[in-house]
């Protein structure tokens, strides 16, 4: 009987088995109910009953049972991969839909225009707003760079983005899913065209979201500023589902609601077979591929641009204002300390970038004669500040590696600072500065972009070529200056001293070797004006000049002659010339200045109050005892006039003054 059991099972499991095969779903009971009359299967019948058979029959029973709930499962999932047949499709309420189901001339139709104006209006005065500072290197206006929090919002929200934008895959959903046969079938007086259309605005609605957003994300300093920017701008773009539901509650009128509440809202379309589904759900996949690559890829572009400093300005221009200190703490070898008169306007400049620190640039001082970086070869006393940012204080810094707050100080951390900031571009960092003159005091810093992007940057007094201004030449002016921001008349090339009548010209040298002598000897962005006739005490081989130092105009003199000088020491120490290692506001008696200007941002030393230095000591101020030269001690009227143009040659020039002014300078 056991034998004969177990051969029952084998035959009833092969039975099993072409059951599956065939993907039949068949019941235990019926299928054993109709089987064909075989003795075997007889012989469940009666095992299951009762008997030495009877586990052998219920384990093959259950082996049926099982067996068929595994067929029902395969059954359904094939059928559901074979039919992929869809929900039934209506369509969508929004104001979109009333464009094609209501006719042109009527309220409803006028009420979904006037909404999607009102959407395009908002986005397209948000895109205006965040382009406005746009400029042409930096069209989006993307900051300079941005901290690690920021950088990981911007890419999370890339996805946020693509999940609530609902407008691009709704109208291509609905252009694939709709043919104009379903849609004529089931609407035979609407236009397939403004149903086209609907879908196409949608999709021209998403796209203008999707634009302005990633702006933003572009544009981004704070996190919360990402998701709420987006957030406001994905209610610009939900407006057509916010009135359609004030709508539907009579919000707007009878005729509105009538018109978002009618039977075609209920309209189901049929359903579309599975090689149509199915290309429809990859061309959906598709374009919400294609849209998160060009998100990543775009601001992929733009990190690796901020990590680079591609947005950085590369040259800055600064103004450190009138602050003096009287007993600066200077370096002048190693371990060697000695106390100088830091008049911070002598580091006055242009500073360039050389670096980064901290994910910013770092600010390196430049010569004062051709902003080019200093000849540390030929001059190794003048090492260049820098303005940089400084994690230990939190803010922007002035500092220099020679200059420090007393002796010892080996950190000189910082000479001016800023506010405390976070901000990683130095030119939206706040005038309102710290500045050290013994004790904390303050101070107003400006700085601009040495760079320009249209003719305004130079103060329309020259052309933005490449990024750098070209100041102009004209027959009565010239420009000077990084912005063209100086203006030398002809009538002011020469001026005299109205107190000894001295005269005093610019001077001009070749730029190139047997060049012309064309180019205006200057130092911090001002003429030089050298003494042609008339100064008491003028010895022969004497140079006097009046030099700008930042802020103020002063007067120095040498003799080469006497002081050993070579014409090669001369022309290098003008080219690196630096008024503070110069030592031209030095309170010693060996090294003082003679005279002095008041502070001044003008042009030329006209109608500037001067000075003379008359007396040395701790007793005085930083510069000395001051005796004004005006006439009648009068305060504003200055001390010079203009006097034409300048002199070409002039007699009675002493022969190393000739030597300077027909040869070329080092470093051009």
């Amino acid at each position: 009987r056991e034998s004969n059991t177990e051969t029952v099972v084998d035959t009833v499991m092969d039975w099993v088995q072409e059951v599956r095969s065939s993907r039949q779903p068949v019941g235990t009971e019926t299928n054993i109910r109709n089987a064909p009359d075989d003795p075997e299967v007889q012989n469940i019948r009666l095992t299951s009953r009762g008997g030495e058979g009877a586990p052998q029959a219920k384990e093959a029973k259950g082996l049926l049972s099982a067996g068929d709930g595994d067929v029902d499962d395969d059954f359904k999932e094939d059928e559901d991969l074979d039919e992929s047949e869809p929900e039934p499709l209506t369509l969508p309420e929004s104001t979109h839909t009333l464009f094609f189901t209501q006719p042109v001339c009527s309220y409803p139709f006028g009420f979904a225009l006037s909404i999607v104006i009102i959407s395009i209006l908002c986005l397209s005065m948000a895109l205006k707003n965040n382009l406005e500072d746009s400029s042409p290197n930096n069209p989006l206006n993307v900051p300079v760079n941005v901290s690690v929090p920021v950088r990981t919002a911007q890419y999370m929200a890339i996805f946020i983005v693509l999940i609530m934008e609902e407008e691009i895959p709704t109208g291509l959903y609905l252009l694939r899913m709709i043919p104009s046969s379903s849609f004529k079938k089931k609407f035979p007086n609407k236009k397939y065209k403004k149903f086209v259309f609907s879908a196409i605005l949608r999709i021209v609605l998403g796209y203008i979201f999707l634009g302005n957003v990633f702006i933003i994300l572009a544009q981004a300093n704070g996190v919360l500023d990402i998701f709420y920017d987006v957030l406001s701008l994905q209610f610009i773009q939900g407006l057509d589902d916010i009135a359609f539901s004030l709508a539907k509650i009579d919000v707007f009128g009878k005729r509105l609601q009538r018109a978002c509440t009618a039977k075609l809202f209920q309209t189901e379309f049929e359903k579309q077979k599975f090689g149509r589904s199915k290309k429809a759900s990859i061309f959906l996949r598709s374009v919400y591929f294609l849209n998160f690559i060009a998100f990543l890829g775009g601001m992929i572009h733009i990190s690796m641009r901020q990590t680079s400093g591609y947005y950085q300005c590369n040259s800055i221009t600064v103004d450190f204002g009138s602050a003096v200190w009287g007993d600066a703490v200077v370096e002048v070898s190693p371990g060697e300390f000695e106390e100088w008169t830091l008049v911070f306007s002598t580091f006055n400049g242009v500073y360039k970038k050389n670096g980064t620190q901290a994910g910013r640039p770092v600010y390196q001082e430049t010569r004062k004669f051709d902003r080019l970086p200093y000849d540390y070869a030929m001059v190794p006393l003048i090492v260049p500040a820098e303005i940089k940012y400084s994690e230990d204080v939190d803010a922007w810094v002035f500092t220099h590696s020679k200059i420090g707050k007393k002796r010892g100080d080996e950190s000189r951390s910082w000479l001016l600072r800023s506010p405390e900031t976070t901000e990683y571009d130095l030119l939206n960092v706040g005038s309102d500065w710290e500045i050290w003159v013994g004790v904390i005091g303050a101070t107003q810093v400006s700085y601009s972009c040495e760079e320009c992007n249209t003719e305004t940057d130079c103060n329309l007094n020259g052309q933005c070529v490449s990024g750098a201004c070209e100041c102009n030449e004209e027959d009565e002016t010239s420009y000077l200056g990084p912005h063209c921001e100086v203006k030398l008349k002809n009538s002011c090339r020469s001026i005299i001293d109205e107190n000894v009548n001295s005269t005093w010209s610019i001077v001009k040298y070749s730029s190139s070797p047997g060049g012309p002598i064309d180019t205006l000897f200057e130092e911090y962005n001002r003429p030089v004006y050298t003494h042609v006739k008339g100064f008491p005490g003028a010895k022969e081989d004497d140079i006097h000049w009046l030099l700008y130092t930042g802020r103020r105009w002063t007067y120095i003199e040498f003799n080469p002659r006497e002081d050993n000088l070579t014409l090669e020491t001369i022309l290098m120490g003008t080219v690196n010339y630096h008024a503070f290692w110069y030592r031209a506001f030095s309170n010693t008696t060996s090294s003082a200045i003679n005279l002095i200007s008041d502070p001044t941002t003008g042009d030329n030393p006209v109608g500037v109050d001067w000075y003379k230095v008359t007396d040395h000591g701790d007793q005085f101020g930083p510069f000395g005892a001051l005796s004004p030269l005006q006439k009648d001690g009068q305060v504003g009227r200055g001390i010079f006039r203009c006097a034409g143009d300048y002199f070409p040659v002039i007699d009675g020039l002493n022969a190393t003054e000739q030597k300077l002014e027909n040869r070329q300078l080092p470093g051009n």
